[in-house]
């Protein structure tokens, strides 16, 4: 069964955001030097990548809350978050932002990036895989889901 997620991940109120909101989403692995119209790290639109430092708080607000939507939306479709207290303590442990107004699918999708190679069972990270995709390697469902991020960035 999955972890109910508290209401403090679904919702933030706008000054807490804008504190953050500084933050660019950029994990340093951008593709759109490289002709991609959408980054393969964040997925932002190559604009939204040059104008990140021209955006005010509002529309920094809009990426940010599509991001998290988005990898949300993909991610619920194959992984469970069955410890969000756990999962955040071993995004610390490998020094990701849990950024309190995202959800923790998006902390699992920094998580699984970073610590792909180190990961061996998920279980002890506080995430579980989705009957349907338990036949994958971590690194194909990885591959899978960051594929299907990037398609429906460019939708």
């Amino acid at each position: 069964m999955e972890a109910k997620i508290p209401a403090s991940h679904k919702a933030a109120t706008l000054t807490r955001l804008a504190s953050k909101t500084t933050e660019t989403p950029c994990i340093g692995i951008c593709s759109t030097i490289y002709g991609d119209y959408v980054c393969r790290g964040c997925f932002r639109s190559a604009q939204e990548v040059v104008d990140w430092n021209g955006y005010n708080t509002s529309q920094k607000l809009v990426i940010l809350n599509r991001l998290n939507q988005t990898i949300t939306q993909v991610l619920q479709t194959k992984l469970l978050i069955a410890d969000a207290a756990l999962l955040q303590k071993k995004c610390q442990q490998y020094n990701i932002k849990t950024r309190p107004e995202f959800t923790p699918y998006t902390w699992a999708h920094a998580l699984l990036r970073e610590g792909l190679h180190d990961i061996k069972d998920i279980s002890k990270y506080g995430i579980m895989i989705q009957p349907e995709y338990t036949y994958l390697s971590l690194a194909k469902l990885i591959e899978m889901i960051d594929d299907e991020l990037y398609k429906k960035d460019l939708k």
